[in-house]
């Protein structure tokens, strides 16, 4: 007996050892590296072969691992990407055939004309299914409000309020809360409904009944009658006839006061006009940015006004501001010459007589775009820079910053050493030797990268 099982060990060897070359025959004679030249076709049916439907992370005989090291190839799979071989789904890599419509739902996948996926949960699709959060409902003879389902009323009249369902026929939603009143004309005070026929809102949730027969409204928390009151920035005030307008707080007359910001005037002729709470002639004055302004000597035609429709004493009784394409303001200045001047951002620029139209603003400065001088400035994001442009030295923007094309890459707004850098995110990286992947960087071979898997961030190597 001791003698014949040394025999049988030595024999069980023998097997496993042509079993094992058996495996690397057959799958050396089923790939040839020679084929990386193909591309990725003879790789993506070697796969096919190899797997069908296994999910990624079962593990591989020691003799497939062995093998497989001289074919490793990064793979990176977008997250929900669909194809004939690959499915990337949460975490998990699925391979085989899917169907065309078919779509991640957690980490398995469905078959989006036979399954519904309500919040990650898998579901058979019925007639008028719908999700509502992890279950579904028959949106025909139910409601979803929030994550809640509710029967839906036979006239399917059910509305939603936040996570409540009410018929608006005899409710109100306000804020979130359900009030059943009856009546027409409804409205919301606070998270109270009320009927506006019968009740005021004076604005802090209260309600008050309103008294027949008169024509209220409220200021301030107080229930005036609009017919003999105004309410004027909160201030009851009396309404003696209808040219009594609000001016602030108080009143003027509107055939023959004019308002300027809370501030009454008497009108005394058709050039007058605002600005601020000043009322000035406008043949002799502009008024920029608050500031009232001399109009230039030999000036014509109005600066920046015009009177509203009707002309002053018709309508509220303000007279309002437009510009002339002859004057305009730059911030506190009177902008007078459009061929000598320049405005940044209301700052006001008299125009260097060489370089009139080659000025251009940036942020609050000027600056000029003459190629023919050896300085040359460029605007980045509002920002000025000025530089010798040469041959050597050309200037572009990265983002807010300036940098040299010759010796610096921009990527995602940030300046690295190298020119014609490829970016991975706000870093460069090396298409030979690396791949990117949702703006990180991973190593790899020589033979190139193609897909993504979820989590970006990750890289799955088989």
């Amino acid at each position: 007996m001791n003698a014949v099982l040394p025999k049988m060990i030595q024999s069980t060897m023998w097997m496993s050892t042509l079993l094992i070359v058996a495996v690397i025959a057959a799958i050396a004679s089923a790939y040839d590296p020679m084929d990386f030249a193909k591309g990725n076709e003879i790789e993506l049916q070697l796969r096919n072969k190899r797997f069908s439907n296994v999910v990624a992370d079962v593990k591989m005989t020691e003799v497939e691992q062995n093998v497989d090291k001289r074919l490793i190839r990064p793979i990176i799979c977008p997250p929900r990407e669909t194809s004939n071989i690959e499915l990337c789904c949460g975490n998990k890599v699925y391979r085989g055939t899917f169907p065309y419509n078919a779509q991640c739902c957690g980490n398995n996948y469905i078959d989006t004309n036979k399954k519904l996926c309500c919040d990650g949960v898998v579901y058979p699709i019925k007639s008028n299914s719908n999700c509502c959060g992890k279950k579904t409902y028959n949106s025909n003879s139910q409601i979803c409000c929030g994550k809640t389902i509710f029967k839906q009323s036979s006239n399917r009249n059910l509305q939603c309020c936040k996570s409540k369902s009410y018929d608006p026929t005899k409710s109100i939603c306000c804020n979130g809360t359900v009030t059943h009143v009856n009546g027409r004309l409804l409205s919301c005070c606070g998270h109270t409904g009320y009927e506006i026929s019968k009740y005021s809102c004076l604005g802090n949730g209260t309600l008050v009944l309103k008294p027949k027969n008169t024509v209220t409204e409220v200021c301030n928390g107080v229930l005036i009658d609009y017919t003999t009151n105004m309410c004027c920035d909160g201030v009851s005030q009396a309404r003696p006839d209808d040219l009594t307008i609000c001016c602030g707080t108080g009143t003027f007359n509107s055939s023959n006061q004019v308002c300027c910001n809370g501030t009454v005037h008497n009108y005394t002729g058709n050039v007058m006009i605002c600005c601020q709470k000043s009322l000035i002639d406008s043949n002799k004055h502009a008024c920029c940015n608050g500031k009232i302004i001399p109009r230039p000597i030999n000036s014509v035609g109005d600066i920046n006004y015009c009177s509203p429709p009707g002309g002053v004493g018709s309508g509220p009784g303000h007279i309002f501001e437009s510009f002339s394409p002859y004057f305009t303001c730059c911030g506190d200045n009177l902008l007078t010459n459009y061929t000598t001047q320049l405005c940044c951002v209301n700052k006001l620029y008299n125009l260097d007589p060489n370089s009139l139209y080659d000025s251009y603003c940036c942020g609050d400065k000027i600056y000029s775009l003459n190629t023919n001088s050896k300085k040359q400035q460029i605007c980045c994001e509002d920002k000025l820079y000025t530089f010798e442009k040469n041959s050597k030295n050309q200037g572009s923007c990265c983002g807010s910053a300036f940098y040299n094309q010759y010796k610096q890459s921009c990527c995602n707004n940030t300046i690295i050493k190298g020119s014609n850098i490829n970016c991975c995110g706000n870093r460069g990286y090396n298409l030979d030797t690396e791949v990117c992947c949702a703006g990180k960087i991973f190593k790899h071979d020589k033979v190139p990268a193609n897909r993504c898997c979820n989590p970006p961030s990750s890289i799955i190597i088989y």
